[in-house]
């Protein structure tokens, strides 16, 4: 139950930094919904701990690499993929499809104007760019796809997934921009020509993440010249910094100090029992005791109270019910809790 928690928790921090940005340097069309990722499935334990995972992902943004993550919250969030963006996919090739299409053609870019020719005419998609040797892919192969990119009806992402992350993206939009060009926009940024955009998915932390638009915006360009996918990293562990360093610290339970406890109880005869753990030995271990009462601000809280007084509703209590002895009594949707996080607007 921890890890989608944590999921959530990332992709909330995540959104306040793609917001700040965008609201920088992108027009208002620009969805922040739209910018970031999910790349995390390959690292996740199982198929059911990655859609969970990506569903904590899915209240703050809609791209994810996890597509069953997307049927997963039609099934328990009250959503439906037909009318709303729950969430999507994309079209991406891997290593191994460049790998064995260059070995058969003899060169990579027989391949790549076939993708945008033949394969992928009329959408968009991201195409691994680093197999051999990304700057020469970049600097002298998508010159001689110049025609048919910008002939292509969607856009072509180009990836890399190799070197520094921060200098590989921002050195990327630049070079795409000297050869594809683009425009201003209304708040004096450069957009590239919409056919070809920069995409990093791994190793991107919120403080590389944050590195990254900081340098494109200081060089007078867009965020939505990039897009970043997330979790292969940072749905796994938490970077910090010290005099001695950088850290990775693996998310656990603890780190943002996710526990389940019962604090509260009736005996057959009704009488109250205030449950609660406070251990001589790790005083922080300490319980909540008996029922909570959070106060409207969402930042002050008062326990000790029975389950009558915790949920009179002249006690605006914003904790509310959701399971009574075992049987769901409040049904929430994805749409509610989107809403409830981004009262802006998702």
């Amino acid at each position: 139950m921890w890890h989608i928690q944590v999921s959530a928790e990332v992709g909330y921090r995540y959104r306040q930094i793609v917001q700040k940005y965008r609201d920088m340097t992108c027009e208002t069309s620009v969805k922040v919904r739209r910018l970031l990722g999910d790349f995390s499935m390959r690292g996740q334990h199982s198929p059911e701990s990655a859609m969970k995972s990506s569903a904590g992902w899915l209240l703050s943004f809609v791209n994810t690499a996890t597509v069953p993550a997307i049927m997963w919250m039609e099934d328990n969030y009250n959503c439906n993929i037909e009318t709303e963006e729950v969430g999507f996919g994309a079209i991406s090739t891997e290593h191994s499809v460049m790998c064995s299409n260059a070995a058969v053609d003899g060169d990579e870019i027989t391949h790549i104007k076939r993708l945008l020719t033949e394969v992928y005419p009329t959408t968009n998609f991201s195409m691994v760019s680093d197999s051999y040797d990304y700057w020469n892919l970049v600097d002298n192969i998508l010159p001689q796809c110049y025609n048919e990119i910008l002939e292509h009806e969607g856009f072509i992402a180009i990836r890399g997934d190799s070197g520094d992350p921060v200098k590989v993206v921002t050195e990327t939009v630049f070079h795409l921009w000297k050869i594809f060009g683009g425009h201003i926009n209304s708040k004096g940024y450069k957009v590239l020509d919409r056919h070809v955009k920069a995409l990093y998915g791994d190793s991107i932390t919120p403080q590389r993440c944050e590195a990254i638009y900081q340098i494109l915006a200081e060089n007078g360009f867009s965020i939505e010249n990039v897009s970043l996918g997330v979790g292969s990293f940072s749905f796994m562990c938490l970077e910090t910094y010290d005099e001695n360093g950088v850290h990775y610290n693996p998310y656990t339970r603890d780190t943002f100090g996710i526990a389940i406890k019962a604090t509260y109880g009736e005996t057959v005869q009704d009488i109250p029992v205030m449950i609660f753990k406070n251990p001589k030995e790790l005083s922080w271990k300490k319980s909540q005791k008996g029922c909570v009462i959070v106060a409207p601000d969402g930042q002050s809280y008062t326990d000790e109270n029975t389950f009558d007084i915790a949920h009179d509703p002249d006690n605006d209590n914003l904790l509310e019910l959701v399971f009574v002895n075992g049987e769901m009594i409040k049904e929430q949707s994805l749409a509610e809790i989107r809403e409830r996080l981004y009262p802006r607007g998702f």
